[in-house]
């Protein structure tokens, strides 16, 4: 890949990342992760560890829920405009707006 190609993909994840900001405060996430959950800690937990680095494995490790559990919650996030997935080698790894 080449420098410039880099350069305009970073340029456009600070875009989506300050838009989402601007549609969501830290509180509103919190409740979006959080809603209806027997362990809400957990959930914000998980959604911190979206951060790139985390497989949707780990994040449901995290949680203490199945993969396929994980992965419906990551779709409903991601959704709802809360994370968004990333392309990266390796599988299915998810960017969080800001850690709550």
């Amino acid at each position: 890949m080449s420098e410039e190609l880099k350069k305009i993909i970073r340029q456009n994840e600070i875009i989506i990342s300050l838009l989402g900001r601007m549609a969501f405060n830290k509180e509103e996430v919190r409740k979006i992760v959080t809603f209806k959950k027997r362990n809400p800690a957990k959930y914000v937990e998980g959604y911190n560890a979206c951060d790139e680095n985390h497989t949707v494995s780990e994040i449901a490790r995290i949680v203490g829920v199945s993969q396929p559990n994980m992965s419906n919650i990551l779709t409903e996030w991601e959704y709802v405009g809360i994370v968004r997935e990333m392309e990266k080698r390796g599988g299915k790894f998810y960017k969080n707006l800001f850690l709550i």
